[in-house]
């Protein structure tokens, strides 16, 4: 960067007070609302007498223009990272990108920063664009504390090359907001240079976190799990134990990934994933559940053999890993969400797959179309014995309410439920009609069918170890015979 950009960028971020209460850029204007049930619609608001603008609840103190203001290159010739870098040092400040491509060489770390955002001017997100040395991997931006922080409109772009990739990690006590952000390119395996998309932790526990309208597709070198082979694919999206407020993630798409797009399971803090797709992730689109976990109106898709050509072979995708880990909590939701499963490989088990280290949880108001062989629509494992992390706290049923699994898969009930005493179905629609078997209790008592319809070849239901119940009137004869064995 030239002398007289520094000297520019200096003036305006030593005395740009005087920038308060300014307008944002002519004509932008939030294409989402942002209503999650919990915070009032986004976007700018400025109050009288030149207080600070806010955009999302978080307030600047300055607002500069990236090139005017920054000396910024919009042609993505010179590096950006001096002058990003003097934004984060000093924070209280939005940094607005008119239209172009950025270039940015290092990897950008602060331990907090407080009221700092990067705004992209164009009219979508693609007309912002962030790009990193062809071939090398690296996060735009590292923070580890304060209050306040907005990345929006922008798209990171690593498509030059099949090897490495961009990524932001965004922590702070409260008010992190990522909106409309899209990720382009090619996704590596580690090795070569992988990163995390996004990292959004609220480490407060009355925090928040809000990710809207985030889109990653791009084909993915999909390897084993790194404990297999010392190689991994990365997360879309990951958040660790150090989140302890709310995560909101609301109308994203996320295909195509080599391991658990979100991986949410394992921390203290509530998860609400909402009104998003999610297609063909490897191992799970979501790994999620325990206390505060709601997954509302989004739709699965596993259809390996109609994935984009570009990406390797699939091992195991899933739509829903549902877990806590060594958490042991009980509690969360999944509800008016669809599952459709047209193709996957033989290590596909379920379209939802419940560990025995998740408690008590819910299903209700969700559709499942499976159709290939060998994939159940719901399996629910044993509490006693957890695959993925420690005995969870009782209660330990399992509730579904409206549930419709129409499909087929050869051998394997549509659900399957082990150890989960005092369970209900309620409404629960089954239409396994050309294979065997409906429904497989395993090791559990007491477990209740209302007002429930099973069509299967063979047996409605098969209890092993199991009693079941169903009131007067219920067409279930193989649960009636059952509970009345046991009785």
């Amino acid at each position: 960067m030239n002398r007289r950009n520094l000297i520019k960028r200096s003036a305006a971020l030593a005395g740009i007070g005087s920038l308060a209460g300014c307008n944002f850029g002519a004509g932008q204007s939030d294409r989402k609302p942002a209503d999650d049930g919990s915070e009032t619609p986004g976007g700018t608001t400025t109050t009288p007498d030149g207080a600070e603008p806010s955009r999302y609840g978080i307030s600047f103190g300055n607002v500069v223009d990236a090139v005017a203001d920054l000396g910024m290159d919009p042609e993505g010739n010179e590096p950006i990272d001096d002058a990003l870098a003097s934004t984060l040092d000093r924070g209280d400040t939005l940094v607005e990108f008119p239209p172009g491509t950025y270039y940015f060489a290092e990897e950008h770390r602060v331990d907090s920063v407080t009221n700092w955002g990067i705004r992209g001017l164009g009219d979508e997100p693609g007309d912002v664009r962030f790009v990193t040395t062809p071939g090398e991997g690296r996060y735009l931006v590292r923070t580890d504390g304060g209050l306040g922080q907005l990345v929006e409109n922008i798209t990171l772009d690593y498509s030059a090359e099949r090897k490495g990739s961009t990524g932001l990690v965004l922590r702070a006590d409260d008010k992190i907001r990522v909106q409309d952000v899209e990720y382009v390119g090619y996704n590596p395996q580690h090795g070569d240079g992988s990163k995390i998309s996004l990292v959004p932790m609220a480490l407060k526990p009355d925090g928040k976190a809000v990710v809207d309208g985030l889109v990653r597709t791009g084909p993915t070198d999909i390897v084993s799990h790194g404990h297999l082979d010392g190689n991994s694919n990365d997360s879309c999206i990951w958040l660790g134990n150090r989140h302890k407020g709310e995560l909101v993630i609301r109308n994203s798409h996320i295909e195509n990934t080599g391991t658990n797009a979100i991986y949410a399971s394992r921390t203290p803090g509530p998860v609400k994933i909402l009104d998003s797709t999610f297609r063909n992730n490897n191992q799970t689109s979501l790994r999620i559940g325990g206390s505060g976990a709601l997954v509302r109106n989004c739709q699965f898709v596993i259809d390996t053999e109609n994935a984009h050509p570009d990406s390797s072979d699939f091992i195991n995708p899933h739509s829903i890993v549902w877990e806590t880990g060594e958490l042991g909590q009980a509690g969360g939701r999944i509800e008016q969400c669809s599952f459709t499963c047209r193709s996957a490989p033989q290590q596909t088990k379920a379209a939802v797959w419940v560990d025995g280290s998740a408690g008590a949880f819910e299903i209700r108001d969700c559709e499942f179309d499976i159709q290939a062989d060998g994939v159940q629509a719901i399996r629910i494992d044993d509490p006693r014995d957890p695959r993925l992390g420690a005995v969870p706290e009782k209660p330990w049923r399992a509730t579904l309410r409206n549930v419709t699994a129409i499909g087929s898969s050869y051998a394997e009930p549509a659900i399957q439920l082990t150890g989960r005493p005092q369970s209900k179905f309620v409404g629960l629609y089954v239409d396994w009609s050309p294979y065997p078997h409906g429904i497989l209790l395993l090791n559990t008592e007491e477990i209740l069918f209302e007002n429930s319809t099973i069509q299967t070849m063979g047996s409605e239901i098969i209890t092993m170890d199991a009693t079941c119940h169903a009131p007067k009137g219920t067409s279930l004869s193989t649960c009636s015979v059952a509970s009345r064995d046991s009785s």
